[in-house]
This record gives C-alpha cells, structure tokens and sequence, in this order.
C-alpha cells in the first residue's frame, strides 16, 4: 500500500502534491524517522491533495508516502465492536501501517492522517521540539488530547499520562511490535485508547504546544462535521 503501489520506496514528492513541494531541512530533526507516512482513504484522494499543500515549503522531515486506508464502512465489525465501522476501519488502517513498518524492519515511524494540520511554524517549532526532547523516548503523540495532565519535562515539552488522537504520531523501537499485538488482539476500543494504554509502560512525550491540529471538515470515524482544532494540555481544544 505504501506508494499505492506496495512499493517499499519513497518517492521524492507525496503523489498529488504539485511539483514546487519540498521540505524545509533543519539538519537535526530531516532523518528522525525511517518511514514517514499519511492514511488516506481512495474515496477522499482530495483530502491528501489538500494535505500536501498545506505542507509545501515547511516540512522537516522525510517526505511523507500515501498508505491506502482501510475502509470501515465497506467491512462487518465484529459483534465485541460497538463503535462505528469507520472506527473499525481507522484501527486496521493504523495496524495496516504499523506491521507494514514491522514487516520492513523500520526502527522509527512517524504517522499522520489526511486531517493533520500543521503549526503556522512547524520548522522552527518541530526542531525546537527535538532539541529539548528526551532520548529515551518510546511514542511521540505531536497533536495530543491529554485525558490526564500531562508532567512537565522541559519548556515546550510534556511527558504524557494518558493522551490520545492518531492523526500525528511517532513510534521507535520496542513499542512497535508491542503495540501491534495489542490491536491485533483489540476488539473493543478505539485505536488511540489502546495507545494510551501503553504511556504507563512505555515513555511518551508531547510538544506543548502542539505541532499539529486537525483540520475541519466532515470525519471518517462519524457523520459528523468539526471544524480546525488544536488541542490543549488542560484537555480543551483550540478551535481555528
């Protein structure tokens, strides 16, 4: 699924992205992880068409690929699951992901959804960021909803307790093989509950503020519409 094409090679520019994309390269922060991706559903090419504009000259990592996303609402959940089936699909979306980087023997991860919406300074802000954050890092959730207060660690850096929101995260190292037995096994939450699940075992950390929101516009998961939101540490959101 990776490049629509199952082929394990980046390209240059994310598909459907015009030809003046590129990325900013802070040299600290261009190579943090070994695969970049971006979960967009074939019926909504137009959301990652609008995704990769809005990342046109202010992108400091790898290029991001297109991963095909599940779709929910073509699949029978099973009986445990009573969410809706794009909630469903959202889950074997992410898994798709996380055991194709598995698969692949990527030892860093870095996964967005087509709603994520970057900082107006997301260079500075995303290197800013990683100077400041832990090495022993695990998961880095870069749009977090906190359910729990999150510990400060250094300015602009929070470690979390129990966060959630899949639409702009990183894993390394243990926690990949560790969390894709735990969705595999899941039937019952969302995926991003199951995550959170992890944060008392394994270390997470969050910018603070964030480097990425959500964009508005009608979800995947329900019928329903939102508008832009950047989430806050005190569990609130920032609508724009």
């Amino acid at each position: 699924m990776l490049n629509d094409l199952h082929n394990p090679t980046p390209r240059a520019r994310p598909p459907g992205a015009s030809r003046g994309w590129r990325r900013i390269r802070p040299p600290v922060i261009t190579n943090t992880f070994d695969r970049v991706v971006v979960i967009n559903l074939s019926r909504r090419l137009h959301r990652f068409e609008q995704f990769s504009k809005r990342l046109e000259g202010r992108w400091p990592f790898r290029p991001p690929v297109r991963f095909e996303a599940v779709d929910g609402w073509t699949l029978t959940p099973p009986p445990q699951w009573k969410h809706s089936p794009g909630a469903w699909g959202c889950l074997q979306s992410h898994r798709a992901v996380l055991d194709s980087a598995i698969a692949d023997d990527a030892k860093s991860l870095l996964v967005m959804e087509d709603d994520a919406y970057p900082a107006d300074d997301l260079p500075a802000q995303a290197e800013m960021f990683f100077r400041s954050l832990p090495q022993d890092w695990d998961c880095l959730m870069l749009g977090a909803e906190h359910l729990l207060p999150p510990e400060p660690v250094v300015p602009g850096v929070v470690r979390c307790t129990a966060s959630i929101r899949c639409h702009a995260y990183a894993l390394r190292g243990k926690i990949l093989p560790m969390l894709s037995a735990f969705w595999q096994a899941n039937q019952t939450d969302h995926c991003d509950l199951v995550l959170c699940s992890l944060m008392r075992t394994f270390r997470a950390y969050a910018p603070d503020p964030p480097l990425f929101g959500q964009d508005g516009g009608p979800s995947d998961i329900q019928p329903l519409m939102y508008p832009l939101r950047f989430f806050t540490k005190d569990r609130g959101s920032i609508a724009k």
